[in-house]
Parts: structure tokens; sequence; C-alpha cells
């Protein structure tokens, strides 16, 4: 559509005022495309809308102009993002609105804080999970929302978090029925369906900025469709990459495993090698980890291209994100995770796989193919995009009939199954839900009883065992206990509580080890499968089956599961107790990204360990910051100070420098011992901070 038929952002200037729009032109935007345009009266409106497009049709624009009218009219604006990442990408979009006096906030980390200083901000930016936690923990500034934006909606689909911001999205509109609801999704067959469930009117389009052209690379031969023809061009893939790549343009490529990602980018870097030359970057690469995998990297990045994944620390990815949006890596392969994570467009996507292996081989979802697919074109710099996916002859028509001309499927609730019914019918009886009937009006108003009959029967048993846990009492009203309302407000699965008050009841003292196998017993624990070569676990485990909490029979169906917790607790166990983190990784067959995910979650389950058990009079070892910095108990001192970690502490220590007065009272030795600069900003640090 030519530039002339769209709306220029100046005519915005007495619905949203003209310093909005400024700031909105200083962005770069000078006019309102297509689907942002039919958005407009709804939100100038204040009506409740799902706005679904494809990726970088303008979604977060109509969410921006929507949020600062409702900042206008003396509203509070709550935006939800499916991931860490993505909420700190978009707090740092949004802050450009600080110039007109808008102030944004974030808010992702403890879940058992309210983050008072948030009642201060207009627009806060949250995930689904955080936002769930604040309202459990009373967070009294959430009763000042007015307006709620979520982002990527259909992912009310997501088997993992869906039904989290389903049920906020309820409880919000049972706190606040007047609030004002912004949902933005990728295009999805039942649209409709969903705005019904929210009472909300849709746009939906398929209208791209920069058009998409999907290919199907078979046998040797690249089939590009194209206006309703199809070019064909036989090629190898080292050929299609390096013509996009010498006419200075990106490559993205998506791996179904890690390893192949890894050994692709490797394989790719001899063409971008010809154009590129990163060296700075690959030493940033190797300060963060100096690791086998991380050498990998380095010298993928030295040469123009990189691999990305989630064993990478997230350093080392942001490091990879920020130089192939500047153009200066030309190739990223990538698992398929970086498809709903950060936003980085390139001119050519290159899907390797319709399979992803799960335990056993199946094929990808069509909305994941065209979450990939829409990464192709960069608004403003490509004047098309092409997504071209890799097939063998027997998946060519499935590819082309289902997955480049078919619908995504359709967003279906993920609520009704039992753990997720008892981490959220615990939080609603902390909420003052007291009885069946409260409850199951509850539920009614989800997206899943729209969709079909809610389960009565299920809500029953989940109460009951609720009630066998000790979490709530069923008089003539459903009460929570105080380790209900504990556990609820320490976000954790219900079945994590009771393993924890358990061990209050029955144990007197548990080693650290045995500690960290009760938090890695637990369902909110991720656990490292076991290995070839992985006898050894088992060996000690025999050894020190007595120290545990719970050892199953050998012939049982639990000993794997058993096994596997045994493992990643002998993991975090070397963490704490200073192995080199490069060694760990090794032991264990994990990557430096995966170690400091499984601590991050040990950390905080640690925190609810310590606080319920401590809360029923029991004092176990409380290894939850010797969890966040990898260290034994005398150093906790010496790493508590800012860039001080686990490697200079012990260095220190082991010298004789063992507290803040010993580096106060030793400046030269610790200067030697660590560097002069990083002393010097130590130092300062310390000086600051002295009462």
């Amino acid at each position: 559509m030519p530039s002339n038929f769209f709306v220029k952002i100046e005519s915005l200037k007495d619905k949203i005022s003209s310093y909005a729009v400024e700031v909105l032109k200083e962005s770069g935007v000078k006019e309102l495309f297509p689907p942002q345009e039919l958005a407009l009266p709804y939100v100038l409106n204040r009506e409740n809308l799902i706005l679904a497009v494809p990726t970088a049709s303008g979604k977060t624009l109509v969410a921006e102009i929507a949020m600062v009218c409702e900042i206008l009219r003396g509203g509070k604006c709550l935006y939800i993002t499916p991931l860490r990442a993505l909420a700190n990408e978009k707090f740092e979009n949004f802050k450009k609105w600080e110039k007109i006096g808008i102030k944004v906030g974030i808010s992702t980390g403890d879940y058992e804080s309210i983050d008072a200083h948030l009642a201060n901000s207009d627009i806060i930016v949250t995930t689904a999970e955080k936002a769930d936690s604040l309202l459990r923990n009373r967070s009294f500034w959430l009763r000042d929302i007015t307006c709620l934006v979520v982002d990527e909606i259909h992912l009310l689909d997501s088997d993992d978090r869906g039904h989290v911001l389903e049920v906020f999205i309820t409880k919000m509109r049972k706190m606040k029925p007047d609030i004002w609801i912004l949902g933005l999704s990728a295009t999805v067959p039942n649209v409709a369906e969903i705005a019904d469930w929210l009472n909300a009117k849709f746009v939906q389009s398929n209208w791209r900025p920069v058009p998409l052209f999907y290919g199907v690379f078979c046998d040797n031969t690249l089939e590009v469709f194209k206006d309703g023809f199809t070019m064909k061009k036989v090629a190898t893939l080292e050929e299609i990459v390096e013509d996009c790549v010498s006419n200075g343009e990106g490559v993205l490529i998506f791996e179904s495993t890690r390893k192949s990602a890894e050994s692709l980018a490797l394989k790719l870097s001899d063409i971008s090698a010809k154009l590129c030359n990163c060296d700075d970057l690959a030493e940033e690469i190797l300060e963060e980890n100096d690791g086998e995998m991380s050498k990998k990297l380095a010298e993928c990045v030295r040469r123009g291209s990189a691999f990305h994944h989630a064993g990478l620390l997230s350093g080392q990815r942001k490091i990879v994100e920020d130089a192939f949006r500047r153009g200066r890596i030309k190739i990223l392969v990538s698992t398929p995770t970086l498809a709903a994570g950060v936003n980085l467009p390139a001119r050519r996507v290159i899907i390797k796989s319709l399979y992803r292996y799960d335990g056993y081989s199946r094929k990808i979802k069509v909305a994941e193919f065209k979450q990939m697919a829409g990464r192709a074109g960069r608004p403003g710099m490509d004047e098309i995009g092409e997504a071209i996916v890799v097939v063998s002859k027997k998946d060519r028509e499935v590819a082309i009939e289902k997955f480049i001309k078919g619908e995504s499927e359709k967003v279906i609730s993920k609520l009704a199954v039992e753990s997720k019914l008892r981490f959220h019918c615990l939080s609603l009886i902390c909420d003052g839900f007291n009885d069946f009937e409260e409850i199951k009006k509850f539920f009614n108003a989800t997206l899943f009883a729209k969709q079909s009959d809610f389960p009565e029967f299920e809500i029953l048993r989940v109460v009951r065992q609720l009630e066998n846990w000790e979490m709530v009492r069923i008089e003539e009203k459903i009460v929570p206990t105080r380790l209900g309302s504990l556990v609820s407000k320490l976000y954790i699965d219900p079945l994590t509580g009771f393993i924890f008050y358990d061990c209050a009841k029955r144990f007197d003292e548990l080693s650290e080890l045995a500690t960290l196998h009760v938090i890695c017993r637990t369902p909110d624990m991720e656990r490292l499968s076991l290995r070839k070569g992985d006898d050894w676990i088992e060996d000690l485990a025999f050894k020190r089956r007595k120290e545990l909490t719970y050892v199953p029979p050998e012939y049982s169906i639990d000993y794997e599961w058993f096994l596997e917790e045994f493992k990643t607790a002998l993991c975090i166990y070397d963490w704490i107790n200073e192995l080199n983190e490069n060694e760990i990784c090794e032991k264990f067959s994990i990557a430096p990204g995966d170690l400091r995910r499984l601590c991050e979650t040990a950390e905080w389950l640690a925190h609810a360990f310590t606080r319920i058990t401590s809360d029923f009079g029991k004092k176990f070892p409380n290894l939850e910051t010797r969890i966040r910095y990898g260290v034994k108990g005398e150093l906790l001192e010496l790493v508590s100070i800012k860039n001080i970690g686990r490697v200079r502490a012990r260095k220190l220590y082991n010298s004789g420098i063992k507290t803040k007065s010993d580096l106060l009272a030793n400046p030269q030795k610790v200067a030697k011992l660590i560097g002069e600069k990083i002393a010097e900003k130590v130092l300062r640090d310390i000086d600051s901070f002295k009462p």
C-alpha cells in the first residue's frame, strides 16, 4: 500500500497530545500502518480489544497509544509479557515516555515481594507469573490498575504458562470489573472466541509492513513462492545463506537441537568470515565464561556467525542478540526458543526441520512454524522477507499445504490439569473464596469454561487434597491454614509446600546434601536426566542414602526419578562448595546457562524451604545465599560486595582478606590480587556505604 494511504502520526496530536506525538516521531514513527489505523477507534473509545496481526505489524505501538491515552485520563497501566527477557526489552522501549513525565517501572524478581515502589509508576512491565504473585501477596497498587495490556495473549495456549495468564486475567476482571483490556496476538483462527471471553472487539489482519514470501528447500532445489509464481533454483544450503550474507543482510536459522545449532554456526562461519571481524565481541564472550562451549561460540562470533540456545549464559545471549541486530553478526543459528523470545528480525529465515524431539520425534505446531517464519523481513530495512523451510521429499507437500498455506492451531485453554488446579484453588481460597460455589463461579469465568464444561469433581478433589496436606480446613467455610497462606504467597506448587512441611514434621536435622535433595524432589525443580556413564550417581546415592529423607526401592518405578533428583542435588552441592563452573558443566553434562538456571530455581526453592520449615520451628541449613553466589559460608561477606564473585572472593580469603574491613585496610594487597581497576571500584563502593 502506498505511504500516502497511511494515517500520519501528526493527526493524533489532539488525541494523545502534541508532546506524545513528538516522542513517537523521535523514535522513528511517522505514520500508522493499516492494522493500527483499524485498531485506533477502539483504543480512543476505550473498548476492550484483541489485535491479532503478524510479527512487526505494529502491535506494540497500538498498546503505547492506548496506555498514553489512559494515563492522560489519570489511569495506571500494567503490561504483561510472557518472558523476563521480553519484559526487559519492553521496559527499555517504554522509557522514552519518561521525556513527557510518564513513569515506567518493571517487576520481574522476587515472588514474595509487593514492589511497593511501583505505586508511583504509570506503566509497569512484568510477567504473568510475577503479576499473579503480586496479587497473592496483596500488592496494594494493583487495585489502581485501570488498563491491562497482555502481549502475546495467544500464549493462553501454552502448556507451561498459559494457565497462569488465564487465571490472572480472570482475577483482574473480578477485582476490577471496569478494567480496560488490550490483548496483542499473533493471528489465530479463534480470535473471535478469545475476544468474546473478554467482552472485547477484535481486529484481525495478515498485513505486514514487509511482505513475507515462503520457500521450500528440498533435494538441493529451492522453490520460492511469490505472487502466484514459483521460482526454482538449484543450490546448496551454504549458497542460500551466502546469497543473503554477501549483500550485507542477516540470516536467521532455526535448528532443532543445541548440538546441531552449534555445529552449523561453526560450519557457516566460513561464509561470514569473508565480511566480518568481531575480535572484540569474542573477547566479551570469553569474559563471561571460558569453557569449551564458550570458546566455540567465541570462535564463531570472531568470524561473524553465532549460535543461540538456553545453554548460554544470559550475558552471552545478549552480546549475540545485540550484535545480530547491529549487523555485526551476519549468521545466527538458534534453537526454537528464540522464536518466542526477544525481537530479532532477519532478511531471510531458514527453518531447518519441521520436527522436534521430546523423548520422541514429533512435528512442530503450525503456530510455532509461523512464529519462526514471522521473523523474516526487517521493517525499514528490507523490501521483502523470505522464510525457507528445509524438508525431505516425503514432507514437501505437508510443508506447503499445512505449514505454509494452513492456519495456526486454535488457542485452547490448558487450565484443567490437576497440578494447575490445586495451584490456583489454594490461591483463590487464600483470597477469600470460601465455598465450592464461589470457587466454581470463578472458574466459570475462565476461557476453559467457555470452551468446555468445567470438571466440578476435579475442583472438589483438589480441595480435599489441600485439606489432606493441612493447607485448608473445610468446616462451614473453606479457610486457609497458616501453611496454606504461606505456600500461596511463596508462589510454589502446593505439593512442593507439602514436601517441605512433611520434612519439618519428620526430621530434626538435615545435611546440606539432604536439604538440596529435598528441594530437587519437588515438582517446581527441573531435574537433570541420567546419561550414559552416570553409574557413579547410583554408587554415591547408595553410600549417602542414610542422610537422605527419601530413597525408594531399587525395583520401584520411582527409582530412576530419584537418581535424577539426586544428580541435580549433587550438581548444586558442587556449586555451593566452589567446584569450578566449567568442571561442574563437564561432570554433569550441562552448559553454563543450564547451571545458572538450575541455581536460580534452587535459590527460590531454598528460600521457600527455609520460610516453611523455620515457621514450624526447624532450623535446617539455609542455603539460599550460598546458592546465589556459589560459595561456602565463609565467603558470604566478600561475595556480597559488588564486583567480587566466587573466584575473586576465594582468592582474597585464601590470602587473609576475609572481611570488608580487611579490604579497606589492605588496598595495595587487594589491587595485586584482583587487579587495580577492579580493586578501585570495590574499595570505592565499600567506602560509599560506610555508616
